[in-house]
């Protein structure tokens, strides 16, 4: 599988007055602007099992490179990029009953060794209390500082490819094959990512 929802924002860090430009000389300046990446990794869950395993792929070159050029800039522009937050939820899910899951996501990488190490935890989490709501999840250090080394080695020319799985070890109540827990969900990243760039701006003198 691959990312299926994005959502750039580009802020710009430094105010430009731009009321009048007509009239003024212009100058180049070396701004920094912040793009905002976030990035999502869906699962589809069908087990008649508590203890279920779920893996989506993530082509993190692929999908910084277009958040990048929807806001006109390249790699070779950025001065650095980080995960800054982690929020998860229930895109699907209609069933009878509720189910309560136990688990964690971990992350590794595809094009080089590296991990898998833990993402997030999660633990009695209602998966109908999840649905159509962002869960803000705590970050765990380990699966951060896996994706900044994937970021790092993108911004040094690589191509990274991260894979994330859900290894869930709890489900209350216990599913079985006359009654699977079936929902789909998906954590999101969010990366702010930022750019410098030289820019045409108004010579106020």
């Amino acid at each position: 599988m691959k990312v299926i929802t994005k959502n750039a924002a580009l802020i710009l860090l430094t105010a430009i007055l731009i009321a009048g430009a007509s009239s003024c000389i212009m100058e180049d300046r070396l701004v920094e602007f912040v793009v905002t990446e976030e990035t999502c990794a869906p699962f589809d869950i069908d087990s008649p099992l508590a203890n279920f395993e779920e893996a989506a792929v993530v082509f993190l070159a692929d999908d910084l490179n277009e958040v990048l050029g929807d806001n006109d800039a390249a790699r070779e522009d950025i001065v650095t990029a980080r995960i800054v937050s982690l929020s998860y939820s229930v895109t699907q899910f209609s069933h009878t009953h509720d189910w309560d899951i136990t688990g964690a996501v971990t992350v590794e990488r595809q094009d080089v060794t590296d991990g898998p190490d833990t993402l997030l935890n999660y633990t009695d989490q209602s998966v109908e209390g999840a649905l159509g709501v962002k869960v803000q999840a705590s970050l765990n250090e380990d699966g951060v500082d896996l994706i900044n080394r994937a970021l790092d080695d993108f911004i040094a020319g690589g191509n990274p490819v991260l894979i994330f799985k859900v290894a869930n070890g709890g489900v209350n109540p216990a599913p079985s094959v006359s009654d699977h827990i079936v929902f789909q969900w998906e954590p999101c990243l969010v990366t702010h990512i930022v750019v410098k760039k030289d820019i045409e701006v108004p010579d106020p003198f």
